[in-house]
Formats: structure tokens, C-alpha cells, sequence
């Protein structure tokens, strides 16, 4: 169970280090197109993905821009704030905006994770009743082959048979 538990967790940190790599590439992308100050967040709430950028610049439509044709990561709302005004973008909307995405998108990785986990356990709790099944049957064999080796000795019948006491 430990050696699972050890598993899942490598592979979390794995797809922990993709997306900070994708966030600092994003990050220097923004830096690049003038703006200065970049922060980046990127969390999932339950199960929307929600990127918030906060800057100092003029354009938040060129931030979006930049956001949609360059980050691989799956995005349903971005939210950019430049010098204190925020402007809120919904996935339709940069869509529409912007066209198709000029970046291959990386699979919305909370699903991806939820079924690989479930997975696990499946196959975790599959494999638990496997070993039960198999002690079960271990038990029964042994107490069986107890019993006929029970069966198979001879009774203890006391003192030996002499000769008659004389009288």
C-alpha cells in the first residue's frame, strides 16, 4: 500500500513540475511583450481551471492573446489584472476572440488524475480481495489435511493388554 501511495505521489509531483515549467515559460512570454511585475496562478476549482495574471501594462487583450496561442495548459477562465482593473475571459469567449488555439493543448489533467487514481484503486482493492480469497483457501486446505491426519492415527486405547491378573 505504501509502494502505491509512493506512486501516486511521484506522479502528481511529475505533472506538478509540467505545469510550473509551462507556467515560467508563460510568465517570461508576458515579460517579453513589455508588460512588467508578471505573477501567475493557475488552479482548478471544482474542476474549472482558472488562470489569473496580474501586471503592469495597458493591454489586457494582448495578455489574453498570449495566454491562448502560447500555454499548453487547459484554461476555462482567465482572469488578467493590469494596474489594478481587472477584465475576466471565459474559455468561449477567447475563443471567439482569438480563434482556434495555435498551441496544442494538454489534456484538463484533474480528469486525467481522478481516473488514473480510480484506476489504482480498483485494481488496489481487486488485487486485496484476490489475497483474502487466496488466505481463505490456504485455511480451509490446512484445516482439512488436519482432520485426515486426525482421522488416520490410530486411537489411544489405553494400557496394552496383558496376561489376566492371577488370583
Amino acid at each position: 500500500m505504501r509502494r502505491l501511495a509512493l506512486l501516486v505521489l511521484l506522479c502528481a509531483t511529475l505533472v506538478g513540475c509540467a505545469a510550473i515549467a509551462d507556467l515560467a515559460a508563460l510568465q517570461t512570454r508576458v515579460q517579453d511583450a513589455g508588460y512588467q511585475n508578471v505573477s501567475l496562478y493557475h488552479r482548478s476549482d471544482n474542476g474549472t481551471d482558472l488562470l489569473e495574471i496580474t501586471a503592469s501594462g495597458s493591454d489586457p487583450d494582448q495578455v489574453a492573446e498570449i495566454v491562448w496561442d502560447t500555454y499548453p495548459e487547459h484554461v476555462d477562465q482567465l482572469s488578467i489584472t493590469l494596474n489594478g482593473t481587472q477584465k475576466v475571459y471565459s474559455e468561449a469567449e477567447l475563443r471567439e476572440a482569438f480563434g482556434e488555439r495555435q498551441v496544442t493543448v494538454k489534456p484538463d489533467d484533474d480528469t486525467d488524475v481522478m481516473k488514473s487514481l480510480f484506476t489504482w484503486l480498483i485494481v488496489g482493492a481487486v488485487v486485496f480481495l484476490l489475497f483474502i480469497i487466496g488466505l481463505i483457501i490456504l485455511i480451509v486446505v490446512l484445516m482439512r489435511r488436519s482432520r485426515r491426519r486426525k482421522a488416520q492415527q490410530q486411537p489411544y486405547l489405553g494400557w496394552p493388554a496383558g496376561p489376566p491378573p492371577a488370583a
